[in-house]
């Protein structure tokens, strides 16, 4: 019997070792765009994400060889996409993970394990006045 798409969900980022939100869209679009000449603000705004998300979540798919960095020039760098060697587990893992996010239920199965448990909402802070 196969594995559910949720259990393939699972397994492909693991072997990616793509663990939260922000590193799957920078992924994504290094991914779509083969190489960047942008500064991390840039590809912060450009996804719509934190700009210190971003910063680490490239640091971290450099660490991990998916993405190449260039050395800082006045605050630029060349961020490419780096493919995984064929034929290998994180190859048949990228490749199927980029296909299932083309459609809703797939980046719906890709967020719901990236964004872990869910988190409890802010509360207001206690001015500490308090009317009678």
């Amino acid at each position: 019997m196969g594995k559910s798409p949720d259990e393939l969900v699972q397994q492909g980022l693991q072997s990616l070792g793509v663990t939260v939100l922000s590193e799957w869209d920078a992924l994504v679009f290094l991914y779509h765009h083969s190489a960047s000449l942008d500064t991390v603000a840039e590809i912060a705004r450009l996804i719509g994400r934190d700009k210190g998300e971003v910063a680490a979540a490239l640091q971290k798919l450099e660490t991990l060889g998916l993405i190449q960095r260039s050395r800082i020039s006045q605050g630029i760098r060349l961020y490419e996409f780096l493919t995984p060697p064929e034929p290998s587990v994180r190859h048949s893992s990228l490749r199927d993970l980029m296909s299932l996010a083309h459609n809703r239920l797939g980046r719906l199965l890709l967020v719901k394990h990236l964004r872990g448990p869910l988190h409890q909402p802010r509360r207001r802070r206690d001015s500490g006045l308090r009317l009678a």
